[in-house]
């Protein structure tokens, strides 16, 4: 029997959303999601100027092969018990990863190109993004957890309220434009 191959243009956002709600899942089988902080920020940079970032590839389920799945990393745990419409085998890195940055509205547990474990908030410097001397990965800043970044014990940015993130121009690549910024909750120090 031929398999019949197809391109499907789904947006982003709708394959986002589809990781959320486990509509897209993981086969079993493949690898746990591994990317450090530097490639995470090399891929919202190349996204925020519309450039190509590699094509995906799913399997629709119900087939003749049936592969166990599991929820991309991070996506709540009711997206677990629902049956996919269709498997990631291949780009689960890339879709882990601007899932874990844009949509999961949760700190990113990330590490280091040293393999040193992090947790971090994605941002794009609006003033960086904006000049077209600076390179795009500049402007993509990955902050701290208590979203404070520090230099020789000096605070040189504080993004901790939606107050300073306007008053520093730093744009929270998780803000959703159908979500009414709130109170934001501290987190621990």
């Amino acid at each position: 029997m031929a398999t019949a191959f197809k391109t499907n243009p789904v947006g982003l956002e709708d394959l986002l959303k589809q990781c959320q709600s486990g509509d897209l899942q993981l086969p079993d089988f493949q690898r746990s999601w591994v990317w450090d902080d530097e490639r995470i920020r090399g891929l919202i940079a190349s996204i925020s100027q519309a450039f190509p970032v590699g094509a995906l590839m799913t399997l629709e389920t119900g087939g003749e092969v049936d592969f166990k799945p599991r929820p991309v990393q991070g996506a709540p745990e009711a997206a677990a018990t629902r049956k996919p419409s269709a498997l990631l085998l291949d780009g689960q890195q890339r879709m882990t990863s601007l899932y874990q940055t844009t949509l999961r509205n949760q700190v990113v547990e990330t590490v280091t190109p040293r393999q040193v474990k992090v947790k971090r908030w994605y941002y794009i410097d609006i003033r960086k993004a904006l000049d077209p001397n600076e390179v795009r990965q500049d402007a993509i800043i990955g902050v701290p957890e208590n979203r404070r970044m520090q230099a020789s014990f000096k605070v040189v940015l504080d993004v901790s309220s939606i107050e300073r993130e306007y008053a520093e121009l730093m744009f929270p690549v998780n803000r959703q434009p159908d979500r009414v910024p709130g109170p934001r909750r501290r987190s621990p120090d």
